[in-house]
């Protein structure tokens, strides 16, 4: 059925309450629209959360020409969805996501036809790289869409996947099928990756800073340091936080011990990104050093968020904590995606010029986010 426009809009936050909730989506990644007649659809505006976003934010989009009518900017891949929309009439309800294991099996460029339940049909397709939010990405999208007419969902190469259904329950359990289906042809990978992880980690803890003063939590204590009046006998880890903080305007470091990650610092190889958010949040080139040389750390940081540190997985730095944690996050789908790379006989990492124009793309637009407000510091 297509929708009433109040009936859409509710469908659509609905969804990205239950996609968060499920893990498929976080923060403003993604966009989710609805139908709400022959011509339009509604979708989700840009760079604004699930978790705030209300009815009323959602932009009103024409199929046809891509114009829209409200005061937010629509997600710029609303060409995406109406294109869905265009080639298949059946289709009133569109989900896109970064969800991990389906992001990480595209980036191989394959169409997956194994094992796949009954509501992602025969096969999902792969659509061919473009940035994002161009004319390129959006031709190779809709090229799978008018070619696989029985396909419900499609993965996007390096970037993540498009889901369709005929209404938001069924867009919803396709996404969630197709990161299940995902799931298990990663499946072969666990037992690798838990075996070169290694041992535990050592910690180098997380902090929060505030002015020129920082909460580190380190081997289950807390300290607050000011970098004005540094002991000279602190711990290592606190020196290392201090230095970072000192040369970085950065107001979180969080160490990211998840096997995924642990287990490509163990390659002591630069992490080249095989994802766009990746390029986007974490640099084009995260290097790896021996966890053991401050500057070498503090050094690592230069133009990235994030540093790997042999065996010890990584450091990861943001503006805020959620970028911070964001970062973290993306960075063990960007291991994860590494080390399925490994295994394939023809798989490239992002090329630099695209990682670098992504790169900067996202510090100068959609990173200039509000600041993490109410920090308290307490021991």
């Amino acid at each position: 059925m297509i929708y009433s426009e109040a009936e859409a809009r509710e469908a659509v936050i609905e969804a990205g309450h239950r996609l968060r909730e499920a893990g498929l989506v976080a923060r403003t990644w993604g966009n989710i629209s609805a139908r709400i007649s022959e011509d339009q659809f509604v979708i989700t505006p840009s760079g604004l959360a699930y978790e705030t976003m209300r009815p009323e934010d959602l932009v009103i989009v024409n199929i046809q020409d891509g114009s829209h009518q409200g005061s937010r900017k629509p997600s710029s891949e609303k060409g995406i969805h109406a294109d869905a929309y265009r080639l298949r009439p059946d289709i009133h309800f569109v989900i896109h996501t970064h969800q991990s294991a389906a992001t990480v099996f595209g980036i191989g460029g394959m169409d997956l036809t194994k094992d796949l339940p009954d509501i992602l049909g025969d096969c999902v397709p792969c659509a061919a790289y473009g940035l994002p939010s161009t004319k390129t990405l959006r031709k190779a999208v809709a090229k799978e869409v008018e070619m696989h007419p029985e396909s419900k969902a499609f993965f996007m190469k390096n970037h993540g996947a498009l889901c369709l259904g005929t209404d938001e329950t069924e867009a919803f359990k396709v996404s969630a099928a197709l990161e299940e289906a995902c799931g298990k042809q990663l499946a072969f990978l666990d037992k690798r990756i838990r075996a070169a992880s290694g041992g535990r980690a050592k910690d180098f803890g997380k902090s929060v800073r505030s002015g020129h003063r920082f909460l580190l939590t380190w081997k289950g204590m807390k300290k607050i340091y000011d970098l004005k009046r540094l002991p000279k006998d602190m711990p290592e880890a606190a020196a290392i936080h201090a230095a970072i903080y000192k040369k970085y305007d950065v107001t979180c470091i969080y160490h990211e011990k998840s096997r995924e990650v642990r287990a490509w610092s163990r390659q002591a190889r630069t992490l080249r990104p095989y994802v766009d958010d990746l390029a986007q949040i974490g640099g084009v080139c995260i290097g790896c050093v021996s966890g053991m040389v401050r500057d070498e750390i503090v050094d690592g940081l230069n133009n990235c968020n994030a540093v790997c540190l042999f065996g010890n997985g990584a450091l990861c730095t943001g503006k805020t904590r959620d970028d911070t944690l964001a970062v973290a996050m993306i960075l063990r789908k960007g291991a994860l995606s590494a080390l399925y790379a490994k295994t394939l006989s023809d798989c490239e990492p992002i090329s630099k010029p695209d990682a670098r124009l992504q790169r900067m793309i996202y510090l100068h637009t959609y990173s200039r986010k509000k600041e993490d407000s109410g920090v308290c510091l307490k021991s």
